[in-house]
């Protein structure tokens, strides 16, 4: 039964996890089939070329897991790729950028909003562009935050949290000083590292998590085409590029639970 299929989602490696945690939230009812391109992390250093021929291989591979619908939840994967794959594939494929920025724009009082994100994801302008079709008179202020952030969660399991702290704060601050009231996680890593800068934040500044407003969509699209599992699901499955021993441990550091099955896959 197409009810009973799997939610396929994909990400650069560990922080399209946001968008499980939330998916799990909103729908524990769904089986989730999770593809983590940890060999190939982080995305927001690589050309597009490539970051598009990563995302369309990842793609065919749920697609052969028979998933009903996929999610993109990456940012740099959905500032590249979203457009073109939606086009080539006739399943349903969801991007984070959209739901973001209209959550965003919802929460806005000033009209001033912050985005920081991958140096792909803020030189693309994706959220502003998206932003300024669904608001022209807000006003958006960016900056790409070191790659070396995504470095500190894959490769050293956030072992070195002051370098964290200091990495943040050097992304964060610049965008802080524009009297914005929203601030927009631009990468799915991010809203597991909130602890490590809360205390840098203006309380005033809501922090907008496009996790949430994703899997929203998500939801409305199953409940829309009657899509819903209403049986018990199968376990959800993890298919790893990198080392999946090292994945599923820092996996369950972050959710703060075993999450399911983690295996070796080539994208």
């Amino acid at each position: 039964m197409k009810e009973e299929k799997a939610i396929g989602l994909l990400d650069s490696g560990l922080g399209g996890l946001s968008v499980f945690r939330e998916l799990k939230r909103q729908l524990p009812q769904e089986q989730i089939i999770y593809c983590g391109d940890a060999a190939h992390a982080p995305y927001g250093e690589k050309t597009d070329e490539e970051i598009l021929a990563y995302v369309l291989s990842i793609i065919d591979f749920l697609h052969q897991q028979n998933v009903k619908m996929i999610i993109i939840a990456c940012n740099t994967a959905t500032a590249v790729a979203l457009d073109k794959v939606s086009q080539k594939y006739s399943l349903p494929i969801i991007g984070v950028i959209y739901p973001g920025a209209r959550e965003a724009v919802k929460q806005t009082r000033n009209k001033r909003i912050g985005i920081v994100g991958t140096e792909v994801t803020v030189r693309r302008q994706s959220y502003e562009k998206a932003i300024r079709e669904m608001d022209p008179s807000i006003v958006t202020f960016s900056n790409s935050c070191s790659n070396q952030i995504i470095r500190e969660m894959e490769e050293q399991a956030l072992q070195n949290e002051r370098k964290i702290t200091v990495l943040l704060r050097e992304c964060i601050k610049p965008v802080m000083k524009n009297d914005i009231d929203t601030l927009i996680w631009g990468c799915t890593h991010y809203p597991f590292l909130e602890k490590y800068i809360k205390k840098d934040l203006d309380q005033k500044v809501r922090l907008v998590d496009p996790s949430e407003a994703t899997v929203r969509e998500a939801r409305n699209w199953l409940k829309k085409y009657h899509l819903n599992n209403m049986s018990q699901p199968e376990p959800d499955s993890f298919f790893i590029s990198g080392n999946p021993d090292l994945f599923a441990a820092i996996t369950e550091k972050l959710l703060g639970y075993p999450a399911g099955k983690f295996q070796k896959a080539i994208f």
